[in-house]
């Protein structure tokens, strides 16, 4: 069987993850494609899974 080998230097970033905690249960996850600098996103806690069920805005600003 061959082998390859590769480091760091052969990665890439292909989708980026922001970790998000409700504002009002303290329920942590991470949403993806969430990252546009200066935009504001309408997210539901617990959407796919267990959680409060509370929408809420969260602001996204890269500094």
């Amino acid at each position: 069987m061959k082998e390859i080998y590769r480091t760091y230097e052969d990665t890439q970033v292909v989708q980026l993850a922001t970790n998000v905690e409700c504002p009002y249960c303290g329920r942590e996850w991470q949403e993806y494609d969430k990252d546009e600098c200066g935009r504001t996103y309408t997210l539901i806690c617990g959407e796919e899974d267990d959680g409060c069920g509370e929408q809420f805005k969260m602001y996204f600003d890269a500094n």
